[in-house]
């Protein structure tokens, strides 16, 4: 069980860099090549394809540490930071300004991507359970 949560850890880790290099990269390249959005799709495409890859790996694997590490901060933070990209990627996507949209897409990836860091930590940490003190 503990192996599976790392991985899960890890492609959470590698998929909030996805959300970030492309939250950084797609400005610069739209204004730069601007033919190149023309069969791609736009900006909500990906923040939804990602969501739904991100989401559930995500929770699956903080909801795993957590029953292993059982440090609700852990998991507090996991749901705030997937929160705040549920909530940037489909409502901002619509009702805010671009930057302001990206900007809370590279926040909440980097947080996620921090809290992935600190439940792959914590569990690498941990003692077994019958050595761990009351």
């Amino acid at each position: 069980m503990e192996l599976l949560t790392r991985q899960l850890d890890r492609i959470a880790i590698l998929l909030s860099g996805v959300c970030v290099l492309h939250c950084i990269l797609t400005p610069a390249v739209i204004a730069l090549l601007p033919l190149l959005t023309l069969g791609i799709g736009g900006d909500e495409h990906f923040h939804e394809l990602m969501l739904f890859i991100v989401l559930p790996i995500s929770t699956l694997g903080l909801a795993l540490g957590w029953r292993q590490h059982r440090r609700s901060r852990v998991l507090l933070a996991g749901v705030a930071a997937m929160a705040l990209l549920t909530f940037a990627s489909t409502w901002g996507h619509d009702n805010l300004s671009h930057a302001l949209e990206a900007t809370l897409m590279v926040i909440g990836s980097l947080a996620l991507a921090a809290v992935h860091v600190a439940n792959y930590r914590v569990l690498r940490h941990r003692r077994p359970v019958a050595l761990q003190a009351p």
